[in-house]
């Protein structure tokens, strides 16, 4: 490049500079506007989610082995069966996440429902697991469809199925598949008042 060139291209590109100062508004800066990341949400964690008491009244299908015991508070329902083995992983975690939310102050009554097909393969489970909790199974398997259905699920979604349901007995979320160490702070958020 020539002299001329080089001098030439240097006022051309201060020109520039000055004209750009000129038209940004005092105080701005060019810069790529960048918005603040959001935390987990209810609604993103959430298959179906239901703000306040807007979703469905909880009905649960006929168990066996126990009911549900009623909950004067927030409930949160898995549902699971002994050969889905992303239930059996979650489950520590779901006992160890209620004393962990408790102690934040969110507490609720976790109850588990199994979907086996038959009373003996639960007790033949539970005798090779002692820690597994308490857990009714569903009295006819072949109406799982149509509760996921009422609870907004598609009719055949994978399990493990959580449902969080507010303390007036309205389905708040419905989530199909296990949850991970990161969803605890979306979990959180469901039960917000």
């Amino acid at each position: 490049m020539d002299r001329l060139s080089a001098v030439s291209l240097a006022l051309a590109l201060a020109a520039c500079e000055s004209k750009t100062a000129e038209q940004a508004p005092a105080g701005r800066v060019n810069a790529a506007k960048v918005e603040a990341k959001k935390g987990p949400t209810a609604e993103a964690f959430c298959d179906v989610y239901k703000p306040g008491d807007t979703g469905p009244t909880l009905s649960v299908p006929a168990l066996v082995g126990g009911e549900l015991p009623a909950a004067a508070g927030w409930r949160w329902i898995n549902v699971w069966a002994t050969w889905c083995k992303p239930c059996i992983e979650e489950m520590p975690r779901l006992l160890a996440w209620k004393d962990k939310l408790a102690a934040a102050g969110k507490t609720f009554a976790l109850q588990f429902v199994s979907v086996d097909e038959s009373d003996e393969v639960l007790a033949a489970f539970r005798k090779q697991h002692p820690n597994t909790p308490a857990s009714p199974r569903l009295a006819k398997p072949d109406e799982q469809s149509a509760w996921y259905a009422a609870l907004g699920l598609d009719g055949a979604p994978p399990i493990p199925i959580h449902v969080f349901v507010t303390p007036s007995g309205h389905v708040r979320c419905a989530r199909a598949g296990g949850v991970r160490e990161q969803d605890y702070a979306a979990i959180e958020t469901v039960f917000a008042p």
